[in-house]
């Protein structure tokens, strides 16, 4: 029994002795303090980033940054560490060291689905500090990962606004094309590519991108009174004709509209009635626009619209000629001499006006000709026979 208890005595002195001596070389440090092991790291680690976790969710950030710190400083290679250090630092805004850790998280962990937040981070921070190129690269590393079509959507939606920004519409384009790829049938990115069409020169293209937001939303006059626009210039008439005719109708109160209806419904010949009576519109409108009373007494030759800009246009000397038209008319008609007198009167006053006196002078003529030469020798044979007579007849008397 003696023998056994120091035969297991011996033994486990012997196996202590080997085991010490064995690991002695990691066990204890040249100090005499004891060296963790790698696993022993990772742990620490992991519970100071657990943590500094807790402390960030509860907006103690300086506890936090302390507890990520140790934990970085332990595991100098855990991604996850970086983030949160990058996510502290952006909430409390210190954001030259939120992008030192969210980069570092990328360049760690780089592939990663948890690295895309880190992206979208740095992509946020870009833009706050007005760095709109970057935060492009940023949303550009984010479509390599794995995205269902709505993240796409919000990536290339972001990526178009801001080559917008940095005025590379080429660019711009390029990804509001595959933006409507995804979302064929959203007006939105209809419009956007017709605009960026536009912009860069493709005029072609933008129409036919606006016709289809159009046909998408037919009370779309937003884009309706772009196409209006682009129609009149390209010579469209009927088209043109048809959009503004459209936008009059939803909104009647415009004087643009209606002012556009009028000018093409003349294009494409519409009635002389169905014109005065926009016009008639568009003087209700506005009452001192000359240039509509000028039009519709030109049209009509009613003397209601000669009179009105008679009184509001007293030099022009339209007026007053046409008010000798009327008379003339009528003179023509019934052979009245009042109206023959009244059509010189009027054509007279219209003299005045340089621009009206050629036309005058040639009605005047027409109706009062200048003699011919042998009517004036008549004239003076008898004026001076009668003179001859009313001076015997004076010296009778005497």
């Amino acid at each position: 029994m003696i023998l056994d208890l120091k035969f297991r005595s011996g033994f486990l002195a012997l196996f202590c002795g080997v085991f010490l001596l064995s690991t002695a070389s990691f066990c204890f440090a040249e100090d005499g303090e004891p060296e963790m092991t790698q696993a022993d790291s990772i742990k620490k680690a992991g519970q100071h980033l657990s943590f500094g976790a807790r402390y960030l969710k509860s907006k103690q950030y300086e506890d936090a940054e302390t507890q990520f710190l140790k934990s970085w400083g332990f595991n100098p290679k855990r991604a996850t560490t970086a983030r949160y250090l990058g996510r502290l630092y952006e909430e409390i805004e210190r954001y030259e060291d939120a992008i030192t850790w969210f980069l570092k998280a990328v360049e760690l962990d780089p592939t990663s689905k948890y690295t895309r937040g880190a992206h979208v981070a740095l992509a946020r921070i870009y833009i706050i500090q007005e760095q709109p190129d970057k935060a492009i690269g940023s949303y550009e590393a984010l479509l390599e990962f794995d995205l269902t079509a709505e993240e796409k959507i919000k990536y290339y939606h972001a990526l178009v606004s801001l080559n917008v920004e940095t005025e590379d519409y080429e660019q711009a384009l390029e990804y509001a094309k595959k933006w409507g790829e995804l979302s064929p049938d959203d007006p939105d990115v209809r419009d956007m590519i017709g605009k960026l069409h536009l912009q860069t020169g493709g005029e072609d293209e933008a129409l036919a991108e606006m016709e289809k937001v159009l046909a998408l939303n037919p009370d779309d006059y937003a884009t309706l009174e772009k196409l209006a626009g682009m129609y009149d210039q390209r010579g469209d008439d009927d088209k043109a004709f048809d959009a503004f005719e459209k936008l009059y109708q939803n909104d009647d109160s415009s004087v643009f509209f209606l002012e556009e209806t009028i000018k093409l419904g003349k294009r494409i010949g519409k009635s002389r009635s169905w014109i005065v009576s926009r016009l008639e519109k568009l003087h209700a409108m506005q009452s001192d626009n000359l240039g509509v009373i000028e039009e519709l007494a030109e049209l009509t030759g009613s003397l209601k619209w000669v009179n009105k800009g008679l009184r509001q246009d007293p030099q022009n000397g339209r007026y007053p000629y046409m008010r000798g038209d009327h008379y003339f008319n009528r003179w023509e008609n019934s052979g009245a001499k009042q109206d023959s007198i009244n059509a010189l009167t009027w054509y007279r006053r219209a003299l005045k006006d340089p621009q009206w006196k050629g036309n005058a002078n040639a009605m005047i003529q027409t109706l009062d000709p200048p003699l011919t030469e042998e009517e004036k020798k008549r004239r003076e044979f008898f004026e001076g026979s009668k003179k001859k007579k009313e001076e015997v007849e004076t010296e009778g008397k005497k």
